[in-house]
């Protein structure tokens, strides 16, 4: 009797065997779609920004944050406020940097703008006032020579505006620009990179806002690697800190 019951249960053991590999391979797939999906927590290479296939070497000890931006672009200029008051509470543990697209004659002109203004340490003043400028207040400019005109009486004059404007010094700095954006293989604007290595930009998943969120992530996420190779300390603008669950906490000297 003993045996044959156990005869008519070997089938039983032998289905149950099989829809317990089934419920494991379905189980192990879910898993292994979950941990690919979001392998590091709520931002996913490939959604949420690009891993830079030949990343930049990026010197210095802090962080680096490069936005890619033109005067030309209506959506740069309503992202710009954003960053601005985003870099009020993290620009002292990054080393915050603006490369503007020269993509075009146009681009060209007023990413030449930008560095004129740099050379002749304008930009703290100017900017902000350019930009409105331009979007705001409906301004177009079409050749070297009216920008120089805006620009006299603002903190320079016509003459020195066109001296920067045609200098080696920012010239170079054009050609660099140009040079890294392609690197970073920079198709759109706005658009921020990471350390060199992760390229943020809008897309269907991510807006201006969510921008600012990725790049915090990505940015707690590089300090983080630092910490852990020089044994705890991260040294930025204002000194040493440390990096929490949440980024980068309790600067010193702040």
């Amino acid at each position: 009797m003993t045996k044959k019951s156990t005869r008519s249960l070997q089938p039983l053991k032998i289905l149950l065997g099989v829809f317990g590999l089934v419920v494991l391979g379905i189980v192990g797939y879910g898993l292994t779609t979950v941990m690919t999906a979001a392998p590091d927590g709520e931002f996913v290479p490939g959604k949420h920004y690009v891993v830079i296939d030949e990343p930049r070497r990026v010197r210095g000890d802090q962080v680096e944050v490069m936005e890619f931006f033109s005067y030309g672009c209506i959506h740069c200029f309503n992202f710009d406020p954003l960053l601005d008051d985003w870099l009020e509470d993290r620009g002292t543990t990054i080393n915050f940097v603006r490369s503007p697209t020269v993509a075009g004659e146009l681009w060209r002109m007023l990413g030449q703008t930008y560095f004129t203004m740099q050379e002749l340490q304008l930009l703290d003043a100017g900017h902000s006032r350019f930009f409105a400028e331009i979007h705001t207040l409906g301004r177009g400019f079409s050749s070297t020579e009216e920008i120089a005109d805006w620009f006299d009486g603002k903190g320079t004059t016509r003459e020195q505006f066109l001296t920067a404007f045609n200098s080696s010094n920012v010239q170079r700095r054009v050609a660099s620009a140009d040079s890294i954006a392609r690197q970073m293989k920079v198709i759109s604007i706005p658009s921020v990179v990471v350390n060199g290595k992760y390229l943020v930009s809008v897309n269907r998943e991510v807006g201006p806002k969510r921008m600012l969120e990725v790049i915090d992530y990505l940015v707690a996420q590089e300090i983080a690697a630092r910490v852990v190779a020089v044994g705890g300390g991260y040294r930025g603008k204002r000194g040493f800190g440390w990096v929490g669950l949440g980024g980068v906490k309790g600067l010193a000297g702040s």
